[in-house]
């Protein structure tokens, strides 16, 4: 009788004769044997070779979990894993009959500083020099930080007859490092910025800051981002920061419909607030401070539910506006903050505003933002109602997208807004220079850190207004560009908003 097997029947039926079968440990076999130091201590070898022991990691750190009652009140005898890795190393040393290798990382990857070896480390370097003076010169080998450094690449570099890499990628950049140094070039050697479709989120990103967008899309440069540091202690107090963070975290649960109560004892939970009463004190101002803000933001939208709205728009000359809009109520585009007005949300507002009233020309749209109040403890509401004629509006705003693309614009956020929210008198260039310049502890846009990559340290508010409008950029009487390019940008908006 004929059988057909399935594929599963045959990997079964299979599966027992191709299987791993265990074979005793290989040592002493000759060859290569990676481990932890645990399964080979005492264990004799020719070449012994321990790696990565470096400072705070190696002997193990050991934290004491609070809920260890044993660990509170610790008694002779008991493990101690840090000196358990002291006599593994003790051990590992005397195990080694014709050479010991040990390597830690002797300088930081970065800035090249020097960094020590782990204690027990220094250690046995202190006892090798106090038996044969000068040993630990003669035993400490010190090799280049970088792969493409020339020391690694020729005979005699590190005291070796032949060269130590045989890396040809690394060759290649050692030549390169040691040929003629010519000059970077500069940000407005770039070639044309290519010319095609805008982003909605991109449009916005780029008038929120315009050198950050350069230096990502067109150079290429993204700088490091220290990110949020993992505190290992209960706080006591926030910054000004870290309460904005919980305060619109509640906030957008509370407008998601969860209970206030409910939401802030999410906070609690998540060991974000200080503890007892310093918590409670913070969270009854932070309670204070929402009630009115989800109060209004809710009253604004109204009953109808959130949507969204994909926007297409033709520019001209085969060019396309896209994106979508959300936090859309019916004809009301209204999203919530826990911080106070400033000029990201005028841009946050009037960008969906100006899209909607050109995708839709006989909707009645409006677009806001509800924030805390500047003065007091209410709720403010930045509105834009609808927009006549949009579009020439969008193609301005669109060419200053353009040309933050082609080179760094001079158009800090807060700095241009200052500048053309004063021009009407003759403190346009103190407000904005005010904005600019830092003064004491508080750092302002001349501190930002994409600026100082385009324009260097504490660049003057002189110098930054020094350059005269581009072909195509006047704007009135203004005789410096980022006059020019901030009235441009913010006089159509500061026209027609309202803050009520």
């Amino acid at each position: 009788m004929r059988t057909d097997l399935r594929l599963p029947d045959v990997r079964s039926l299979l599966a027992g004769r191709l299987a791993g079968r265990p074979t005793r440990a290989n040592f002493r076999s000759g060859s290569l044997t990676v481990c932890t130091m645990v399964p080979m201590r005492s264990v004799p070898h020719r070449v012994v070779c321990l790696l990565g022991l470096d400072d705070g990691v190696f002997p193990r750190n050991t934290i004491v979990d609070g809920d260890d009652a044993l660990a509170r009140t610790p008694f002779t005898g008991e493990r101690d894993p840090r000196s358990e890795d002291r006599q593994l190393l003790l051990d590992a040393v005397m195990a080694a009959t014709e050479h010991l290798v040990v390597t830690y990382a002797g300088a930081q990857e970065t800035t090249g500083l020097s960094r020590p070896p782990a204690v027990p480390l220094g250690e046995l370097l202190d006892a090798l020099d106090t038996t044969v003076p000068g040993g630990r010169e003669h035993a400490v080998t010190r090799h280049p930080l970088q792969p493409f450094d020339q020391r690694n690449l020729r005979p005699g570099g590190l005291d070796l007859p032949r060269p130590f890499s045989f890396d040809p990628a690394a060759l290649a950049g050692a030549k390169v490092a040691a040929g003629e140094r010519v000059p970077a070039p500069g940000f407005t050697d770039l070639p044309p910025a290519p010319v095609g479709d805008v982003d909605l989120d991109t449009l916005g990103a780029v008038l929120r800051h315009p050198v950050k967008l350069f230096l990502v899309r067109r150079v290429g440069i993204g700088l490091p981002d220290e990110g949020e540091e993992i505190a290992d202690m209960m706080p006591l107090d926030l910054d000004s920061l870290s309460q904005w963070s919980i305060g619109d975290r509640v906030l957008r649960a509370v407008l998601r419909g969860a209970d206030p109560s409910h939401a802030i004892q999410m906070e609690w939970r998540r060991g974000t607030i200080p503890p007892k009463q310093l918590g409670l004190k913070l969270l009854d101002d932070m309670k204070e401070l929402l009630a009115p803000i989800a109060t209004q933001a809710t009253t604004v939208r109204g009953d109808a539910p959130g949507g969204s709205y994909d926007v297409d728009l033709d520019l001209g000359n085969g060019r396309r506006l896209t994106g979508t809009i959300t936090d859309l109520f019916g004809h009301r585009r209204v999203s919530a903050t826990y911080s106070k007005l400033g000029p990201r949300h005028h841009v946050d507002a009037w960008l969906p505003i100006l899209a909607l009233c050109a995708a839709d020309r006989g909707g009645d749209w409006s677009s806001g933002v509800v924030a805390r109040a500047r003065q007091g403890k209410g709720a403010e509401t930045l509105v834009f109602g609808p927009v006549d004629d949009p579009l020439p509006i969008l193609l301005d705003l669109v060419a200053i997208h353009d040309a933050a693309m082609q080179g760094p614009l001079p158009l800090p956020l807060k700095t241009a807004h200052a500048w053309a929210t004063k021009q009407r008198d003759v403190s346009a260039r103190a407000a904005a220079g005010k904005e600019w310049t830092t003064t004491g502890d508080w750092h302002k846009e001349d501190a930002d850190p994409h600026h100082v990559r385009v324009w260097g340290e504490a660049l003057p508010f002189e110098a930054l207004i020094a350059e005269p409008p581009r072909l195509g950029e006047g704007f009135g009487d203004e005789t410096t560009r980022l006059g020019a390019l901030a009235r441009r940008l913010w006089t159509p908006m500061l026209d027609r908003v309202v803050i009520r």
